[in-house]
């Protein structure tokens, strides 16, 4: 080139004409059905990944509160009561693996396995 600037692409249409395309997308073509099928194929994926990374923190959080409640196990004068309360906490972590497992029931776990924590 002379050291001009290059003329781009676009720059050959009005940019009123770009608009006009864009007006004139089918909402019923087949492209946009299977791209709104993807759409809500992927907003499923990310919902449901979100929703095991909350449940991996509560397990996390929960597990920790049992082991600390424990802990104090050794040196408590109430140790049926602390006993008593841990168990409560270590079925409320059952129940949120339970919730993880019920998540995964007919996925690719490997899809998924970075939202879950080993913690």
């Amino acid at each position: 080139g002379s050291g001009g600037f290059r003329k781009r692409k676009h720059d050959n249409f009005p940019h009123g004409q770009r608009r006009e395309e864009k007006e004139n997308v089918n909402p019923s073509s087949a492209l946009m059905t299977s791209f709104k099928s993807f759409q809500l194929e992927l907003d499923t994926r990310h919902d449901k990944y979100e929703r095991l990374v909350k449940l991996s923190r509560d397990i996390t959080i929960e597990s920790k509160r049992t082991i600390f409640l424990l802990h104090r196990f050794a040196s408590a004068p109430n140790g049926e009561e602390i006993l008593n309360e841990s168990e409560v906490k270590l079925d409320a972590v059952r129940r949120k693996i339970k919730q993880v497992a019920q998540e995964l029931i007919g996925e690719d776990m490997y899809q998924f396995h970075r939202a879950i924590s080993p913690g």
